[in-house]
């Protein structure tokens, strides 16, 4: 009598798991392995009787009496017995040489395994992350725009070009998503920094307990200007002569402070910005209008542009509030449905998958509860730009123009990128003549548009009555203090540690408990973006002390903070490379099932030492411990980030609604 006669499980088991796929490529089975594993743990007696070898991997608190009449272990679910499945457990030498390799996703487990964090966590978050604002897209070439299906060619190549498009705007969306998570840590700092001064700014000019201040018209209209257009890019200059981009080349901006070098203003055009030049045209029409005692005529007055600019952001409710309302419904069915399937690693695993991208709905949520409009296209109807009479804006060279700018100085690679200059497969979001900036620099840019108008306070402050509010204390007024910047910082940390905290949690704590692949992946990728969000805050600091161009200034007065910006630059390029790699790297292994292997079945803490008897992989399922983990854990981190992101959204729509009910009044109040 054979092991198969009395276990027909075990009946015509061979070596080599089932499938043709390489084990290197995925093909490896750990069903098959527990099932490898319990073969060589029994023998069958002379009495036709089973019994344990002098090897067996069988937990020793399970007889063979309990075997018998206890689930198989080998890819046993969950009937209801709290007291699990047997545990078959080998140590890692055992793993290593007969189950090589990883096991892929398949299609008999896809719910746990790949189509429910797919369909429940990233298809959502490609919804949430087309309301984070973006500068750029994939371009989508006209000629797919161009079919005419009233012929047979037409019609053929009508569905070529459709199917084109979709590609492109998928791989745009999908590219965008990646970015926003592997980015989540510096595009939160910002966006929080900017709602903490739109909240500054408003409570300065409506104090909650206290009297207004005394200030002009023209600078309550400015500041409210700089809270809804805020996100508009600022150019160095106005361009005036063929000499203009060598002028910009020399000249050292400073929007904090209004000045330019002498050669600057001696070469191009005597407008220190020309954005916020052209944007201030509504306040001077405004101030002319009630100067002339024309505030009857039938004109659009600046009050209803302001509010219009406001409206002009989408409502918070329908672009991130219903959405999240239906994230949180779906997750709340998976955190109760997952009781079916207790001490199913892989439903363990699922969950704390979703708990990890939650980054991306609060993202989401921060980004709408801004004051700006993502779009400047009311702007675009509000200003006039000139026509094609109006000189071109010029703005100073970011970053990565400035290195392709020298690279091609050398001759291998200039004569590359000077083959490929002028395509472009990049577009602007927006069309129009106003330009947007990238979240991650949003709220420094508003920074910008507030001390625009106080330093032009500062400068008439000689022409006002002694009444007024005196410069340095406006400056000081709007400048977040050090709890202001405590706040933004915690918000910011807060809204990216606490998905990756309970992620983390949930597979710690899963069978065998201890760091490994998965919770490693969360690691690397909360260390990660910590790191981002000091990056940030150390260049911001510098763009603060020196002028938001100082990249353009030569050369920087001390040179240690001339290598902090070297550092923070090239620190920011190999920081993104680890978040990248943790959430699009970690994401892909995760849905593909690379960390279904022996080496990540094992604690990290046994890697440097993977003979130590403690490194033991459990290959059967719903075993006791399974079960107990996911009782203690899988409703706690699921509740917990349910009303958490719930609460985290009420309060960021009822924060927005009171600002924007604060910058009405305000707005009402320029007409008074």
């Amino acid at each position: 009598m054979s092991l198969g006669d009395l276990i027909p499980q075990l009946a015509g088991l061979s070596y080599t798991p089932p499938g043709t796929r390489p084990v290197g490529l995925g093909g490896q089975n750990f069903t098959h392995c527990c099932l490898l594993a319990l073969n060589e743990s029994l023998v069958v007696r002379s009495d036709g009787n089973l019994s344990y070898s002098t090897t067996s991997f069988v937990a020793p608190s399970f007889s063979i009496d309990a075997l018998e009449t206890a689930q198989f272990p080998c890819g046993a679910t969950f009937d209801g017995d709290m007291n699990g499945a047997p545990v078959v457990r080998v140590p890692y030498d055992w793993c290593s040489t007969r189950c090589a390799g990883w096991e892929i996703s398949n299609s008999d487990a896809a719910m746990q395994q790949w189509v429910a964090p797919l369909v429940q966590f990233i298809v959502p978050s490609l919804a949430f992350c087309t309301n984070v604002p973006r500068t750029r897209k994939l371009a989508v070439p006209a000629i797919v725009f161009k079919a005419h299906p009233r012929t047979l060619i037409g019609f053929g190549s009508y569905w070529l070009r459709l199917l084109g498009a979709l590609l492109l705007m998928t791989l745009d969306t999908l590219g965008w998503l990646a970015i926003c998570f592997a980015f989540a840590g510096p595009m939160m700092m910002s966006a929080v920094y900017e709602y903490a001064l739109d909240r500054k700014v408003l409570e300065f000019l409506a104090p909650p307990n206290g009297k207004p201040p005394a200030i002009t018209r023209r600078l309550r209209a400015q500041l409210l200007l700089a809270v809804v257009v805020g996100n508009i890019r600022m150019a160095t200059l106005e361009r005036n002569d063929p000499d203009a981009q060598s002028c910009n080349d020399n000249a050292i901006p400073n929007v904090f402070e209004g000045k330019r070098s002498a050669r600057g203003r001696g070469r191009s055009r005597p407008v220190h910005n020309s954005i916020w030049k052209r944007v201030m045209v509504l306040v001077e029409d405004f101030e002319t209008t009630r100067r002339a005692g024309r505030q009857n005529e039938q004109v659009v007055s600046l009050p209803t542009k302001l509010k219009s600019l406001l409206n002009s952001q989408a409502s918070f409710g329908s672009t991130v509030g219903a959405p999240v309302l239906f994230f949180i419904g779906g997750f709340v069915y998976t955190v109760l449905d997952s009781d079916n399937d207790l001490g199913d690693n892989d439903t363990a695993h699922s969950l704390a998958f979703g708990l990890w991208w939650m980054v991306i709905p609060y993202l989401a949520i921060i980004s709408c509860a801004m004051l700006a409009s993502n779009s400047p296209s009311t702007l675009d109807g509000l200003v006039y730009d000139g026509d094609a009479t109006a000189p071109d804006d010029e703005y100073s060279p970011g970053s990565w123009a400035r290195r392709i700018k020298k690279a091609k100085l050398y001759p291998g690679i200039g004569f590359i990128l000077r083959q490929i200059e002028g395509y472009n497969p990049i577009e602007t979001a927006f069309e129009g003549r106003f330009r947007t900036v990238k979240l991650w620099k949003r709220g420094l840019n508003k920074r910008e548009w507030v001390q625009e108008a106080i330093s032009e306070y500062a400068m008439l402050a000689p022409q006002q009555s002694g009444s007024m509010i005196p410069s340095n204390e406006l400056r000081r007024s709007l400048t977040l203090n050090w709890r202001d910047r405590l706040y933004v910082l915690v918000g910011a940390l807060f809204a990216v540690l606490a998905p990756c905290l309970l992620a983390f949690l949930t597979s710690y704590n899963t069978p065998q408990a201890g760091l490994s692949c998965r919770s490693l992946t969360y690691l690397v990728y909360a260390i990660s973006q910590v790191c981002e969000i000091s990056l940030w805050i150390c260049t911001a600091r510098i763009k603060i002390k020196y002028g938001a161009h100082w990249a353009e200034a030569r050369p920087i007065p001390k040179i240690p903070e001339r290598v902090i910006l070297h550092f923070c630059w090239w620190g920011q390029v190999v920081i993104g490379l680890f978040a990248i790699f943790a959430a699009v790297i970690g994401t892909t292994m995760q849905l593909l099932g690379v960390y279904r292997s022996c080496a990540c079945k094992v604690p990290v803490r046994y890697w440097p030492r993977l003979n130590d008897p403690d490194a033991y992989i459990v290959l059967s399922d719903d075993t006791a411990e399974d079960i107990r983990a996911a009782q203690r854990w899988w409703t706690v981190t699921g509740s917990t980030a349910v009303i958490v992101i719930g609460i985290v959204c009420a309060l960021a729509w009822w924060h927005q609604r009171r600002l924007r009910k604060v910058f009405r009044d305000e707005a009402d109040k320029l007409n008074a």
